[in-house]
């Protein structure tokens, strides 16, 4: 299994041919979190405030479309009790990264995925235990 992060959906929503080649180079399944869920949808809902509905409308279906077939990865106890200890090993050796990253990383490596397609590519490379694909 390969998790996409909130970076690579948006590039996917821009219509990223790099990442849309590195999706369909996969063999595994591509999968998303609930975190990501949460990111996206504050994006959509800040479009469609500050920009229009229409624009919140064109984005907004596709994204659907796009995570349709997905499995989507909850944050439960023992995913956010990985992530914690993720957040105190990395703020320990002073390498602190953005919470929502910290949260995917201990949903992914909870459920046993490895890999995570991700322009984000300075915040994951600092956790053990995840491999990059990089577009």
């Amino acid at each position: 299994m390969i998790l996409l992060d909130t970076s690579a959906c948006v590039d996917y929503l821009n219509g990223n041919k790099e990442l849309k080649n590195a999706i369909e180079d996969q063999e595994d399944l591509i999968h998303i979190t609930s975190i990501t869920i949460y990111e996206m949808n504050m994006g959509f809902e800040r479009t469609r405030r500050k920009i229009s509905e229409k624009r919140y409308k064109q984005l907004y279906k596709p994204w659907l479309e796009f995570i349709n077939n997905m499995e989507i990865f909850p944050l439960g106890y023992k995913e956010a009790e990985r992530a914690a200890k993720i957040y105190d090993l990395l703020e320990s050796q002073g390498e602190r990264i953005d919470d929502n990253d910290i949260l995917i990383a201990g949903i992914m490596l909870t459920n046993g995925i490895k890999k995570i397609i991700t322009r984000n590519i300075n915040h994951f490379e600092r956790i053990e235990g995840i491999n990059i694909i990089k577009y």
